[in-house]
């Protein structure tokens, strides 16, 4: 079972890679990439028409004056994060861009790992982000990582190992008193969830700090609440370096959760990127297998810092605007593995249509 599960990951990436290489060849006949691009304009062009009409419709709804005559609805809200900050997220696509976007796109990702301790693993992802930015209301239809596949055992940079898709609509209510507030409704996995997330950026020094608390509730893992900080310093040279500061606690998870990220953001040249992180996950009752030489193993919880990751990510922008490929190497030391050395390799290639930058 195992060797054609094999057989079957390395038949999807030879696939895949094979594709890549053929967008690459494309590049050099002018009879292919005129008629790629020219198809991905037109999709491109309909997705943005299909956003606005869409936009319209419901700013119609809901834009009234008193005399039911419809009106230009409030500006598109402002950006918490300042242009550098926001330049870095949109490149490495984080998860904060996503969240605080106002672009119409639709992302397909492919994801593959490789690693020393853990399983390699294939995906395919489709992300699709359409802002309301003419709507009274401020509303957001958002998909989220709509997984083609199973994705397990995938290391990530942010606090997450499992990616779960999420699907929903957001609610921005205005401003008071410097506070952001924003109300979600949609579906993770498959259990329905309401989600309230509230955020206070300010500026100390030379300094933004973005403080974030979220609240949210599903039928499936019931109540969770985390909060992340956001420290970000940002340079000339089109550099950022941030920390940021994560706990989180759930109802179904014994313990609380919390981490601390340092990233440096580095554009060495146009479309183009490197980023250094040194993470730290540690939970306060992490449950793990102290005697594996017993059945049933026996199961001890830890206090404490249970991974350490160090990760380099190089992206970049290559043969049309809306390809990019990133390539990460990844070193983790994991309690789970006796803190011994997981060493993990990271490809994405990322195709945009719409709206992007």
């Amino acid at each position: 079972m195992k060797l054609r599960e094999g057989a079957s990951y390395m038949v999807r990436s030879i696939i895949f890679i094979g594709l890549a290489c053929t967008l690459t060849y494309a590049q050099s006949t002018d009879s292919n990439t005129s008629y790629i691009d020219e198809t991905h304009m037109g999709i491109s062009n309909k997705v943005l028409e299909w956003s606005d009409n869409i936009d319209t419709t419901i700013s119609g709804w809901l834009c009234k004056n008193e005399n039911n005559n419809t009106i230009a609805c409030v500006e598109k809200r402002e950006s918490s994060v300042k242009n550098t900050s926001l330049t870095v997220d949109a490149f490495f696509q984080s998860h904060k861009y996503f969240n605080e976007t106002d672009n119409t796109f639709i992302r397909l990702r492919t994801d593959s790992i490789f690693q020393t301790r853990e399983s390699h693993d294939f995906n395919l992802r489709l992300s699709i982000q359409m802002p309301f930015s003419k709507s009274k209301q401020n509303l957001k239809i958002f998909f989220d990582d709509l997984d083609l596949d199973n994705t397990e055992n995938v290391i990530r940079n942010d606090k997450d190992d499992k990616v779960v898709s999420d699907i929903g609509i957001h609610y921005f209510s205005p401003n008071n008193y410097g506070i952001q507030s924003r109300y979600s409704l949609g579906i993770s996995g498959v259990s329905p969830f309401v989600r309230a997330r509230y955020s206070i950026p300010v500026k100390v020094g030379g300094w933004d700090i973005d403080p974030i608390q979220i609240f949210k509730y599903s039928i499936d893992d019931e109540f969770e609440e985390e909060t992340n900080i956001y420290f970000d310093k940002a340079f000339e040279d089109l550099s950022l370096f941030r920390l940021q500061l994560h706990r989180k606690t759930q109802t179904k998870v014994d313990g609380m959760d919390y981490a601390l990220g340092m990233e440096y953001y580095w554009s060495i040249r146009k479309k183009t990127g490197l980023k250094v992180s040194q993470s730290f996950f540690g939970n306060t009752k992490y449950p793990y297998v102290a005697d594996k030489s017993i059945e049933p193993p026996e199961i001890e919880t830890y206090g404490g810092i249970n991974n350490y990751v160090t990760s380099i990510s190089w992206r970049e922008n290559i043969w049309r605007k809306w390809f990019y490929y990133e390539v990460t190497p990844i070193v983790s030391f994991h309690k789970d593995h006796d803190f011994k050395a997981n060493y993990a390799i990271r490809i994405f290639f990322d195709f945009y249509i719409g709206q992007y930058n």
